[in-house]
């Protein structure tokens, strides 16, 4: 008996902790990103991209004063080429995942949760640097030189604007 319940409750345990991988929609994490079976892509993105180690070597510790939302779409081709490529850098500079928002949007830009309300989400991704509240700038769909590169102006607050970026 003590057997038959260990193998249910194990059972039980599988399937409720593989639905944290299922999500189509809403706020998740880099966990997530590597070992959802809608995120198969993101590992090998991850690891093939070759880091822009020169613009690396500049001083991004502006970076840790800000906070990152990422909004994406896991069937998205930008999503998923420029997303790896992001988390990758981030955890080169050692940004801490603390400062970070994940949300997965669906093919109309929305999500179930409402985070992108008055976010003006247009294409995907979408990076948006905060700084408190405040958003000081974006990455729209990819980025204008690289993505080491765009991220380094928006935190040295250089004058920059998103490829999409109209008066």
């Amino acid at each position: 008996m003590k057997k038959t319940i260990f193998l249910i409750s194990l059972f039980f345990l599988g399937c409720s902790s593989n639905n944290k991988y299922s999500t189509n929609e809403g706020l998740v994490n880099i966990d997530y990103l590597f070992n959802s079976p809608q995120t198969e892509w993101f590992k090998n993105n991850y690891d093939s991209y070759v880091l822009d180690t020169n613009t690396l070597n500049n001083d991004f510790s502006n970076i840790h004063e800000l906070q990152i939302e990422i909004y994406m779409n896991t069937k998205c081709h930008d999503s998923e080429r420029e997303v790896p490529r992001l988390i990758k850098i981030l955890n080169e500079i050692d940004f801490s995942e603390e400062n970070l928002k994940i949300v997965l949007l669906n093919s109309e830009k929305k999500s179930s949760t409402g985070y992108e309300n008055g976010k003006n989400i247009t294409n995907t991704p979408t990076i948006i640097f905060f700084n408190g509240s405040i958003e000081q700038n974006r990455i729209v769909e990819f980025p204008y030189e690289n993505l080491e590169k765009d991220i380094l102006n928006i935190i040295n607050n250089k004058d920059y604007k998103h490829v999409y970026y109209s008066e």
